[in-house]
């Protein structure tokens, strides 16, 4: 996942840097290193981004 991959997710889904840095499990400061490519952006990260995108719930909550 790119900068602006990550930058283009957050848009899709109108998520402010607070809002992105709490769904994916990490700091706002994060989220702003990884769109400005201070910071590369892990695999973990991407992952969390694409499993929100397809809409499954976080880690130990039962899917609906």
């Amino acid at each position: 996942m790119t900068p602006s991959d990550f930058i283009a997710f957050r848009k899709r889904f109108k998520l402010s840097k607070k809002a992105a840095a709490f769904i994916l499990g990490c700091d706002r400061r994060t989220v702003f290193n990884y769109e400005s490519g201070v910071r590369p952006i892990p695999q973990y990260i991407a992952l969390a981004a694409s499993a929100f995108a397809m809409g499954l719930p976080p880690y130990g909550e039962k899917i609906k």
